[in-house]
């Protein structure tokens, strides 16, 4: 098992590494997570609505913003209502609006980076996801926790502890993410 273990450390690392390599970025992942839990990313975005809301509701700027961003990106026509809201804020003609008090969700949330890669070292290397009751630590948990620790890159990534990569995980797997 031992060796099963060192070979699932090898493997996060490689994967963890060749993710930074390829210029990824965890917040940025978080952020997409953001998107797709405003829905920017569907064709049936209604960015009418969130146009008319934008220059008082958070959450509507944010969605349209994303939104914007998305088209951009994925080189798709944008109507010119949001040719010209997106050019106005950018030239800060539209306010800026700031996130509200209290908590937005930012994406972590949905964010399955690191629970989806404690369940690939499981499966492939046979280790267990968590540690055993004797505290032993030899578990797909320890080994993406290890390799996260000895990647410079990895230092945004905010589950650095056994514990917190243990409870990401379980809370996907209660979220089905690995169903099917």
């Amino acid at each position: 098992m031992k060796d099963n273990f060192l070979k699932g450390v090898e493997f996060a690392k490689n994967e963890l590494q060749g993710f930074y390599d390829c210029g990824g970025s965890f917040s940025a992942l978080n952020q997409k997570g953001r998107s797709e839990i405003l829905g920017v990313f569907s064709e049936d975005f209604d960015w009418r609505s969130n146009l008319k809301n934008a220059a008082d509701d958070f959450n509507a700027f944010d969605s349209l913003k994303r939104h914007c961003a998305h088209l951009i990106r994925a080189e798709k026509q944008m109507p010119n209502d949001l040719q010209h809201w997106i050019a106005d804020v950018l030239e800060g003609i539209e306010p800026t609006l700031t996130p509200p008090r209290g908590r937005v969700s930012t994406g972590l949330e949905n964010n399955m980076l690191i629970p989806r890669l404690v369940e690939k070292i499981a499966h492939k290397f046979k280790l267990p996801r968590f540690r055993a009751t004797n505290g032993a630590e030899i578990s797909a948990c320890d080994a993406v926790q290890r390799a996260i620790i000895s990647i410079p890159e990895a230092y945004e990534i905010k589950s650095r502890q056994y514990e917190t990569i243990r409870k990401d995980y379980a809370q996907a797997k209660r979220l089905g993410i690995f169903d099917g």
